[in-house]
């Protein structure tokens, strides 16, 4: 490789990353022209949040709708994260705190501090009442001193014998120029509920190492924005209606103001080109490639079989977002059930060996077939008589795999690579090699299915070979 040159591997993410002030684009050829978005579509069809990760090197911008569940913490850091590292300057969250503490709004507050006579500058009906009833404020006036001449010192004449008396300290009113405004309360509630949400993740294990340095980034200037002067007097945010005028349109409030609408607003699935796009940035494709492929086969078997499945499929929802949970499974019927990740074991007689976990595992009645979700696959051609070169090795070791479940999970009958090709291929264990997924003389062996999203209709070879699976004989007469 020349000196000039250098090879960048972002794995299997794709989105958005930045390199020496250059944006890049990763997108993915595997899944083919038009096939993100119809995954990205398809698995949020069973949760929205399910298309993000946060492993990822790259990353995202959120794009809100309306809050149909709560806001899910890591959708919110990386809105965060957009708005105050990746934003334009003048377009960021510091840029509208500096706009709004170069001219934060003010109000004068009303307070009554207890001053000598001598400073005081206006009397109203509460400072003459308080100078009547706090006897503990009024001194004696000597009869040969000048004040006692004075009309107050005259009306303050009581006692026995009567005396006359005048105030030492009376509380006055006076008007405060203050930042403690409605306004301002509202910047040091976000500026505080941002805080929060970086801490929560600023030393999260699960988190990329570049994002865990953006958050000490984000957390260095919030700290010092919370410790803002102005912001010092403003009191705590304890309710919230329609916003001012100034929220509305004064300079960094009205930014302010849309940003917090939008970190408080649900990631739910985009309307448009440009927000799939936006949306999908930061997802491992490899990872979302496999809920695609475990929504398929759901879907091809409750069309095979002609029943539904009893519920939607159980949708785990931590601070990092939604995943599908390990060993769910969805029933259709009596005699069909369908899991993701399901684990086979020995000491639950499952397996005889290690443990293992099949992405897909169809049950009918007593029989398994397993599927495997192979994003890195670009095709299956294992003939007898392959050299196994460099070249062909991770293909070889993907069917060794399958061979791995079908000789050690107890009841597997048949166990398929899912990739996004275009090729079947299926051995079965008599010996006889299978090019389409029907035929069959005995249903019990390894291969490989495509499933690619982009093709018009992906199912159509899985549902064929469903037909076999699930109803054999209706499948052998069709295809006499």
């Amino acid at each position: 490789m020349a000196s000039d040159v250098g090879l960048l591997s972002f794995g299997n993410f794709v989105g958005r990353a930045e390199l020496a002030g250059a944006t890049i684009e990763v997108v993915s050829t595997k899944i083919g022209s038009g096939g993100v978005s119809r995954v990205l579509e398809e698995v949020s069809s069973l949760a929205s949040s399910l298309v993000f990760g946060w492993r990822s090197a790259t990353r995202f911008e959120a794009a809100g709708n309306e809050p149909k569940f709560s806001p899910v913490p890591y959708h919110q850091l990386q809105f965060l994260r957009h708005v105050m590292v990746d934003a334009k300057i003048g377009e960021r969250l510091q840029d509208w705190l500096a706009a709004i503490e170069r001219n934060p709004t003010r109000r004068f507050e009303p307070e009554r501090p207890v001053v000598s006579p001598e400073r005081v500058r206006r009397l109203d009906h509460r400072a003459v009442q308080s100078i009547f009833s706090r006897v503990d404020r009024l001194a004696l006036v000597p009869t040969n001193a000048a004040i006692a001449t004075n009309q107050l010192a005259r009306a303050l004449t009581f006692g026995d014998p009567p005396q006359r008396h005048f105030p030492v300290a009376i509380a006055t009113p006076r008007g405060r120029l203050s930042f403690n405004t409605p306004e301002n309360a509202f910047v040091k509630h976000v500026i505080g509920e941002c805080l929060a949400l970086v801490y929560r993740f600023v030393d999260h294990p699960k988190l990329h190492a570049s994002l865990r340095a953006d958050c000490r980034r984000m957390l260095d200037f919030l700290e010092r924005g919370a410790s803002a002067p102005f912001l010092d007097e403003a009191s705590r945010l304890t309710s919230f209606r329609a916003p001012s005028q100034a929220l509305a349109k004064a300079d960094g409030y009205r930014e302010m103001f849309a940003f917090w609408n939008a970190l408080a607003t649900h990631i739910s699935l985009p309307r448009s080109t440009t927000q799939t796009n936006r949306l999908l940035e930061g997802r491992d494709m490899a990872t979302l490639y496999e809920y695609w492929v475990f929504l398929k086969v759901l879907e091809a078997a409750s069309a095979v079989s002609g029943v539904k499945p009893s519920g939607p499929p159980t949708v785990r929802r931590d601070e990092l977002g939604e995943s599908l949970a390990i060993g769910l499974s969805a029933k259709m019927g009596p005699s069909i059930v369908v899991r993701y990740n399901a684990s086979f074991t020995r000491s639950s007689g499952t397996a005889y060996s290690t443990p293992l976990r099949p992405d897909v595992v169809l049950e009918i009645d007593d029989e398994r077939h397993a599927f495997d979700a192979k994003y890195r696959l670009d095709k299956i051609e294992v003939d007898e008589d392959d050299e196994d070169d460099g070249t062909a090795t991770y293909k070889r070791a993907d069917l060794y795999k399958m061979h791995t479940y079908r000789d050690a999970i107890s009841g597997l009958r048949t166990a398929f690579v899912v990739y996004p090709g275009s090729e079947f291929v299926f051995f079965e264990r008599g010996g006889a090699k299978r090019t389409a997924p029907y035929g069959f003389d005995v249903v019990d062996g390894v291969g490989a299915l495509p499933l690619r999203p982009a093709d018009a209709d992906p199912a159509d070879m899985l549902r064929d070979l469903l037909q076999v699976l699930i109803n054999p004989s209706e499948a052998a007469s069709s295809n006499v």
